[in-house]
């Protein structure tokens, strides 16, 4: 059995009959033609009129876009900006990093195709940056809603991208382009904070307080349109969805829980992939891993966690400095301080939470640097498959039983 690996696969080295089971999205077909699908649904969307409708009489237009970090939106953008101009509409197209890391120019080019970056204004949003935002009050959970200023400089604001389950405001798309996806760091990081309540789990929505306080912010901004793809395990496009950016965007998340929902299937060992690169690309993407992992583990149990990382950790130092520096019942205590709490502090919480709660054995799988930058921590990291799954099998038993989850990134294990 071989599992997704940065740009390619591992092979790992278990006999099949130790195997319990393998939890995977179901396999669904994609859609032949994806610009006919867009432009349908432009013509017949969920909860709105159509978008020519919309567009009459404005001037100016804000593409909201997903990064690298998601499959490229290009098939998405470009009816909807063709749309724009047939209009006569200035179009803008704005990347929502979130606290992602920036792309580099060659990289906006391969996600959004030289057409695109050529004839339209292209920006990244910056969540660092002070004076290109705006504040306009606070959630009712108290996270202030501050985000990129162009959203209050066009007349129109359009929403694109995919939705899949998402470890923590239940799916993406919809309402997380703005809260995290053009949002203020200390915005982001507060609503961020929320994943300490009740609530925040993949394929939830109603009661995720991550999805609500994000809702929350959605609803008081412009924001007039979305067109999203519910995508398959593959990444092809199964359906699109526009309209209304919440009844849309609720109507797709229900298709898409109906690919990565599968069943819990306990084992003493759990080998869990989020489905190689870009989902591995540094530790903050590969950490996602562990969430479905944690859901079908036997307590005291060895959770083996494949992520190449090649951008290494993906945080700021807290993330390194917390895992070396304190003990995984410490950090449980430490994430619980607000005025501590970051997108770094929020990784060590995640790995710490497995070893606190399952009393779990977390081992990773990734490159060989940032397996020696892990030594001294509390995840064990090796850059040999055959190293990593013996320490989980002495961890446990050299016959124990295992679960492998691939794609796991996006499963909702129930």
């Amino acid at each position: 059995m071989r599992l997704e690996y940065g740009s390619g696969f591992i092979e790992i080295p278990i006999v099949s009959k130790r195997v319990l089971a393998v939890l995977q999205p179901k396999d669904v077909r994609g859609i032949d033609n994806i610009e006919e699908s867009v432009k349908e649904s432009l013509e017949k969307p969920t909860g709105a009129p159509p978008l020519a409708s919309i567009l009459k009489g404005r001037e100016k237009a804000l593409i909201l876009t997903v990064n690298f970090s998601r499959p490229s939106p290009k098939a998405l953008v470009e009816p909807i900006a063709a749309l724009c101009d047939r209009m006569k509409l200035e179009v803008t197209i704005l990347i929502a990093r979130g606290r992602h890391r920036p792309m580099s120019s060659e990289e906006i080019r391969g996600h959004l195709g030289n057409d695109l970056v050529d004839r339209y204004r292209v920006i990244e949003h910056d969540p660092f940056d002070e004076e290109n935002s705006r504040e306009v009050g606070k959630t009712s959970r108290g996270v202030p809603i501050r985000v990129n200023k162009s959203i209050f400089e066009h007349d129109v604001v359009i929403g694109t991208g995919i939705i899949e389950p998402s470890y923590l405001c239940g799916f993406s798309g919809g309402r997380k382009l703005l809260m995290p996806g053009i949002s203020h760091y200390k915005s982001i990081d507060l609503n961020h904070y929320l994943l300490l309540e009740e609530g925040s789990k993949p394929g939830v929505l109603d009661g995720n307080p991550l999805s609500e306080d994000a809702e929350e912010a959605a609803r008081v901004l412009p924001f007039h349109w979305i067109t999203y793809a519910i995508v398959g395990a593959d990444d092809q496009v199964v359906e699109v969805i526009s309209g209304d950016p919440f009844q849309a965007h609720r109507l797709g998340c229900e298709r898409s829980k109906e690919i990565y929902t599968c069943k819990k299937a306990p084992a003493d060992i759990a080998i869990s992939s989020s489905g190689g690169y870009p989902y591995d690309c540094d530790l903050v993407q590969g950490k996602k891993a562990i969430i479905p992992a944690m859901e079908t583990i036997n307590p005291k149990g060895a959770i083996l966690i494949l992520a190449e990382c090649t951008e290494g950790w993906g945080a700021e130092s807290t993330f390194r400095e917390w895992l070396r520096g304190f003990s995984p019942e410490e950090v449980m205590k430490r994430v619980r301080d607000k005025s501590l709490f970051s997108l770094g502090a929020h990784g060590a919480y995640l790995f710490a939470k497995a070893l606190v709660e399952k009393e779990a054995k977390v081992i990773l799988v990734t490159n060989p640097d940032l397996a020696n930058d892990l030594k001294g921590t509390y995840v064990e990291a090796f850059s040999s498959i055959h190293e990593a799954v013996a320490r989980a099998e002495k961890y446990t038993n050299q016959n124990a039983n295992i679960t492998v989850l691939k794609k796991a990134r996006r499963l909702i294990v129930s």
